[in-house]
């Protein structure tokens, strides 16, 4: 009989709670996660590893999860709760418990999870798993001790060989006599409870699917810990006379059961299962689909899809493609047994926008209620998910402005999907059935990260969507390479999307994927897609699918493309320079109106670009040109009384709510309006946003004209995607914009060769800009047919044979660039999880012996959180009007920050690159005492900022001045 005095759980519970209570309560929850939260997929292949039939597989998992916590039927555990709690566990004096305190004290303190992974291998075998047949890491027995070691996050290494048979002799801590025997009356009470599960038909388990098995148990013991389960639990125990007999523990285990259900669905744990039907039922707004959403839907409906596969989509900017995605994603999900969706994208900004659209589509679409997470680092701070209001814009019907088509009536009962607090705690979110987020939170998944059990668990569950899947560099596309492996071994169906992206690199995201799923058998050849197209691969079988005839968009254009060769100066008078070009674009929408966009390379040029436009309107309209500071409007002066364009700058160097303000103006200059025929907001007197490669994704804006410094080719055709980008209703353009046009600034030396500024650092790699630089110039100012030529373009900066120009520069700059690829692969390879047919333990999936500052998903130098402070003779304010006091410390208890004060805080952040100047801080930069207590705080950096009469003083660190400016934004100078 078991020692039900034993204890499991101690801290925050007025009485103590049996080993054994816990041991059965995980148990329970495992079984309600396999019921509930596990798709059918996931419980057929755990079951096919098995070798079992899917009840026997689920009592199998059950008994495992159950055994997590063995461990702690050991010395130093029961004496580490003994120190609380003496008066209740007295009983290990008696001598069935002695044991040499000393020589535990000298072995060292011997974690719980540990101890388990230290004394399965033998417990499983008394009952019958196998112990020969291979080399000790394929024995199923230390696989699951290897499991259950990890359920704190981080797989134990490898067992040694005497723990099969004597644990002991390994790690004498765990206690002999009544402790061993202990051990195995609890391993075989819940061995009885649970109807005696079979032993396995396997040697072990693919090591992939033993990471899911491991989710599910660090999953299951979560919801058992919680202190109200505990309490219930203990009434069941208190209402029995000899708790730790099989009789009470059935008891026990049948309350359990009854509780595991509803805790998962208050946890938000579940399925999320979408209607079926037509593109046209799940999208009954969308009027007139767009051909590529009817070619996919008419591809992928016609098929019998019984197993996971990736659908590559390509086309252009506003053709579609996100709806074209969730359809076909919760039609790939339906088909393959998938119940739920991740929607991954490369910002946080787009994941954001994404966020309102998601829910949208499956308050509209979902047949019962699911939870939705949104998941990246500042998740919380943005206010539609932090705060979800009932009729808030994201209850709404989805607007024309997301789905290129006309609003239209919704489902009159929608369900719920907003997340809960189990949810939305750190590490959780991708749990959720349904969540939005940045890509990075997949990315994690193949990288030796503790708990990265619980993204193998939740992805393995979904259907996985990625947008702007060109938009990284090499080291971050090569994770991405290696998560389409890890996606395809785990059966997980993806969809990609791309607007600009060259046919290799497309092959190449196939590839991964089908390797993964299939690793044995011969490499797959995969046709590129054609542009606008699709591809759709499945897992396993030979079938492609494309479609059926050649796709049109319903946004063909001829884009007129003027490449200025110009040197990067900003002299007002220098008429082959940079400005002088900008000045010479604008003159239509300063004469007669318009909308203009002038996307600069760095922050510090579009600061510079702004103020010398600035300089010029003011010179030619006087002093009171108002189209730069929107607070004139406030002091009293009519704004749109005043002559010339208006004029703003938009970057990621604003703190959080400033740019918020911006962004939300220039949606109001530069969006959609609904009413055909009616000038946009900007008009008539026109507007001009200078602006950084921020407004290139995440903001749907349209222009009448773009400016652009040189970029790769990518990138220049995805800013072109802002000009005329909205059709219907059609905007009232200005006489001048008499067809969609790209002004392209290009840098140039003397010699006319591409000489890049060295302001531009490393944004760019030489070899794309000369190379696009000069595809440019040999199309001799033929317009661009969108999309017949884009896939060309794209391809072509990547030729091989390409013929330059200047052939020794290009081949040194190639050199360069192949060889930056090269390394950024290679880190990224040694950094990330083995390709999953390559992992044979589960210890390096959270372990390695990578530098850790090295594991990351994206490189290059972070960003560092700052908070211009505003300081004058009355204390210190958050705002330059020295309204809003700098909190010392938080309202709550202790001086404790509540969310809301930490969002209040953080909305006055702004982002600067780390440098020398980060170095140079001192104590007049560190963040007030108590902020140490909040973490989102306590990492800030106070960048002082001295009121004057003469205006604001900023802040001087290494041989810089960082001033803060309501229109500029942070401004780095270096000093005199």
């Amino acid at each position: 009989m078991v020692d039900a005095r034993l204890c499991g759980k101690s801290e925050g519970l007025v009485e103590p709670y049996p080993v054994i209570g816990h041991l059965i309560d995980s148990a329970m929850v495992c079984g309600a996660v396999w019921d509930d939260v596990l798709s059918e997929g996931q419980r057929n292949r755990i079951a096919k590893a098995l070798g079992l039939d899917m009840s026997e597989a689920r009592r199998v998992i059950m008994f495992w999860a159950g055994l997590h916590d063995l461990g702690k039927i050991m010395p130093q555990f029961q004496d580490m709760i003994l120190k609380a709690r003496s008066a209740h566990c007295g009983f290990l004096t008696e001598a069935g418990y002695a044991h040499d305190r000393q020589a535990d004290a000298k072995a060292g303190r011997t974690r719980h999870e540990n101890a388990t992974h230290a004394a399965l291998p033998q417990l499983l075998t008394q009952l019958g798993y196998p112990t020969t047949g291979g080399r000790l890491a394929k024995l199923l027995s230390v696989q699951v001790a290897q499991i259950l070691g990890g359920h704190h996050g981080r797989y134990p290494s490898d067992s040694d060989p005497r723990d099969l048979h004597t644990p002991l002799a390994r790690m004498p801590e765990l206690g002999s006599d009544a402790w061993a025997e202990q051990r195995q009356q609890h391993t075989e009470a819940l061995y009885e409870v649970l109807g005696r599960p079979a032993v396995p038909d396997c040697r072990a388990m693919p090591p992939i699917t033993a990471a899911v098995v491991a989710g599910v148990v660090i999953v299951s013991d979560w919801i058992a810990s919680q202190e109200h389960v505990i309490e219930a639990q203990q009434k069941v125990i208190g209402a029995q006379r000899n708790f730790g007999s099989l009789p009470s523990l059935h008891v026990h285990a049948d309350n359990a059961e009854r509780m595991a259900s509803p805790l998962l669905e208050e946890a938000g744990l579940g399925q999320a299962a979408f209607k079926i039907g037509g593109f046209r039922d799940l999208f009954p707004h969308i009027r007139s689909p767009y051909p590529l959403q009817l070619s996919v839907a008419e591809g992928l409906s016609g098929t019998n899809l019984q197993e996971s596969g990736i659908l590559l989509v390509t086309a252009p900017t506003g053709d579609g493609k996100t709806e074209t995605a969730l359809y076909a994603a919760s039609l790939m999900g339906t088909a393959c047994g998938s119940t739920g969706l991740f929607f991954a994208l490369p910002t946080q900004a787009t994941a954001n926008q994404m966020y309102g659209r998601f829910v949208a589509f499956a308050k509209q679409n979902l047949l019962d209620p699911a939870q939705l997470t949104l998941l990246h680092g500042a998740a919380d701070l943005h206010l539609p998910y932090a705060e979800p209001q009932p009729d808030s814009a994201a209850d709404a019907p989805e607007p024309r402005v997301l789905s290129d088509c006309e609003p239209g009536a919704g489902r009159d009962a929608r369900v719920s999907v907003e997340a809960g607090r189990w949810l939305r705690s750190r590490g959780r979110g991708i749990l959720a059935p349904l969540a939005v987020g940045t890509i990075d939170q997949a990315l994690m998944g193949v990288l030796p990260l503790k708990r990265n059990a619980l993204r193998h668990l939740g992805l393995s569950g979904k259907t996985v969507v990625i947008d702007e899947a060109h938009a990284y560099d090499a080291y971050t596309h090569a994770l991405l390479l290696r998560l389409l492996e890890w996606l395809g071994a785990l059966g997980v169906p993806v969809v990609l999307l791309s607007a600009t992206l060259t046919g290799d690199i497309a092959c190449g995201l196939v590839r991964a994927y089908l390797t993964g799923a299939e690793p044995s058998g011969p490499p797959r050849e995969v046709p590129a897609p054609a542009y606008p197209g699709w591809v759709y691969a499945p897992a396993r079988s030979d079938l492609v699918l494309e479609p059926a005839e050649p796709l049109r968009s319903e946004r063909e254009r001829r884009l007129a493309v003027d490449v200025h060769h110009v040197a990067h100066t900003y002299e007002p008078n220098r008429a082959d320079g940079r400005l002088a070009a900008v000045l010479d674009a604008l003159v239509g929408v300063a004469d007669e109106g318009g909308c203009v966009a002038v996307i600069c390379t760095t922050v510090a040029e579009a600061q510079q670009t702004y103020r010398a436009l600035r300089y010029h309107y003011r010179s030619r309209y006087g002093a009171g040109y108002l189209g730069w500071d929107d607070r004139s409007a406030e002091d009293g002066e009519r704004e749109d009384a005043a002559a010339g364009p208006r004029l703003r700058l938009l970057h990621a160097r604003f703190p959080a709510h400033r740019r918020a303000e911006i962004t939300a103006e220039a949606e109001s200059w530069f969006g959609r309006t609904d009413k055909p025929g009616v000038c946009r907001p900007a008009g008539p007197r026109g507007a001009i946003l200078v602006a950084t490669q921020v407004i290139e994704q995440s903001l749907d804006l349209d222009f009448d004209l773009v400016v652009s410094d040189l970029a790769p080719m990518a990138m220049l055709l995805q800013r072109a995607g802002r000009v005329w980008r909205h059709l219907e209703p059609p905007p009232r353009r200005p006489a001048w914009a008499k067809e969609p046009r790209l002004v392209v600034l290009a840098p140039t030396g003397k010699d006319g060769h591409l000489a890049v500024p060295k302001t531009w650092g490393e944004v760019y790699q030489l070899s794309l800009l000369q190379r696009t630089l000069e595809l440019l110039d040999q199309r001799g100012g033929v317009p661009i047919a969108v999309p017949g030529d884009v896939q060309s373009l794209v391809d072509g900066v990547y030729a091989e044979e390409f013929v330059s120009a200047a052939p020794d520069k290009l081949i040194e700059r190639d050199f360069r660039r192949l060889a930056d690829d090269m390394a950024r692969s290679a880190m990224a390879d040694m950094v990330a999880l083995p390709p999953p047919h390559r992992v044979t333990s589960l210890h390096p999936l959270t372990t390695s012996g990578t530098d850790e500052d090295l594991v990351r998903t994206r490189l290059g130098a972070e960003s560092v959180q700052v908070l211009p402070v505003f300081e004058n003779e009355n204390g210190r304010w958050l705002d330059e009007e020295c309204s809003i006091t700098l909190p010392e410390s938080g309202r709550g208890r202790k001086g404790r920050f509540a969310m809301a004060e930490v969002r209040k805080v953080l909305s006055y952040v702004a982002p600067l690159a780390h440098g020398s100047w980060r170095t140079a801080c001192g104590p007049a930069n560190e963040p007030p005492a108590a902020w140490s207590k909040e973490p989102r705080l306590a990492r800030i950096v106070l960048l002082p900022q001295r009121m004057t009469r003469d205006g604001v003083v900023g802040t001087n660190l290494d041989e810089y001045r960082i001033t803060y400016d309501r229109v500029l934004g942070l401004v780095t100078q270096r000093k005199n």
